[in-house]
């Protein structure tokens, strides 16, 4: 029998911090496929394939930082669309009703029209 102090265990180690970790998250399971993993993966500067040589798991905390940056990118992708839409709405300079940032930091009316009539 050898010895097995030298011994890694490829599947348990996380394929995004390299660290070894006791529970992990294989990325072909039901579980992976639920929180869409390998889409949130794909948004990284990584590739990863089925049949190449490297971890196809990834530790809870690389999982709970990889769901942070998803949430993160797709607000921005949303305020994105928000702004764009807002800067169609503004034709004479003012916030109508129906710009998705109606209301928001805007000065109240009575401040603008004294603005106005100066």
């Amino acid at each position: 029998m050898g010895s097995t102090a030298k011994a890694t265990v490829t599947g348990f180690i996380c394929r995004l911090c390299s660290e070894q970790k006791k529970v992990v998250t294989h990325l072909y399971t039901n579980r992976a496929k639920k929180l869409r993993l390998m889409e949130k993966i794909k948004l990284l500067p990584i590739s990863v394939d089925k049949y190449d040589n490297l971890p196809k798991s990834i530790c809870d905390q690389c999982v709970s930082r990889l769901e942070a940056q998803y949430d993160l990118l797709q607000k921005i992708r949303r305020s994105n669309t928000i702004h764009h839409s807002h800067r169609q709405y503004h034709s004479n300079g003012r916030c109508p009703i129906e710009c998705p940032l109606h209301g928001l930091d805007d000065p109240p009316l009575s401040e603008v029209d004294a603005e106005e009539s100066e």
